[in-house]
């Protein structure tokens, strides 16, 4: 009798598992059925017209227009906002030389807003009868038609190709107007209106006064502006008195100004 009662009791609890086994397997089944409907819903929601980008707003703009912009994008009308990938768009937009610096933000539903930060010119390279803007960080950024003095010339430097999106192909020399560049940075009141770098051992620049500045090399040639500067903030030229000579700063705390030989 008792191994009757023995074999039932294991029978009824075998039939227990099975049941548990059979729903576990149907929750299961229901869990992963909810959840790919959840997804689908979630994936037809997201390409839902709603998020169709309908503005894009720029902000930062001084050189570059609006149409560079779009086309650096390559984003297509009617594209989901969803679709866009921040880091892909702040790198084609990047490509652009003249730009320093971009931000993307995807305001929900349809709207994106791009900031950008645009590279300045700090020089102006003649070349071909044109003049190259070249930005703080020796990045030919621009072209422009016409001088307007409103910038320093570099002269100076070989022919060689030069173009937008580039650096300057003449490296030794080139490396001497980085200096420069750095310079004019840090202290954009610099008074100069030419560099001539044909000889890097025997730099020339000339003032918007007119007067012929000698700095020999590049050696310390933060501290030869400086000193450059400061003459130059002291001196009152008058439009009938050019200067007769030139000032030679080939060492900083030496300045001299030598008299033209008659």
């Amino acid at each position: 009798m008792s191994n009757y009662r023995d074999i039932s009791y294991l029978k009824e609890h075998e039939s227990d598992v099975k049941r548990e086994a059979k729903k576990k397997i149907k929750d299961k089944f229901v869990f992963i059925l909810l959840f790919l409907i959840g997804i689908l819903s979630l994936f037809l929601f997201l390409r839902a017209p709603l998020f169709t980008i309908k503005e894009i707003s720029l902000d930062g703009l001084d050189r570059l227009s609006s149409d560079e912009i779009y086309t650096a994008m390559l984003i297509k009308e009617g594209a989901n906002i969803w679709k866009i990938s921040s880091p892909e768009l702040r790198e084609r937009i990047s490509a652009i030389p003249r730009v320093s610096d971009v931000k993307v933000e995807k305001i929900l539903p349809d709207k994106l807003f791009i900031s950008i930060q645009e590279k300045h010119p700090l020089v102006l390279v003649p070349y071909h009868g044109y003049y190259l803007e070249l930005a703080p960080d020796g990045i030919f950024v621009g072209i422009k038609d016409n001088y307007e003095g409103e910038l320093p010339l570099v002269n100076g430097l070989l022919w060689g190709k030069m173009d937008v999106g580039t650096e300057i192909a003449d490296r030794l020399r080139g490396e001497v107007v980085e200096q420069f560049l750095e310079v004019l940075e840090n202290n954009p009141a610099l008074p100069l209106a030419e560099v001539n770098v044909e000889n890097p051992q025997q730099i020339i620049v000339y003032t918007w006064k007119g007067m012929e500045v000698r700095l020999g090399n590049s050696e310390n040639l933060a501290k030869k502006l400086e000193v450059l500067c400061r003459i130059d903030q002291s001196l009152f030229l008058e439009d009938h008195d050019p200067f007769s000579g030139h000032l030679d700063l080939r060492v900083a705390e030496m300045p001299v100004f030598k008299p033209r030989e008659k």
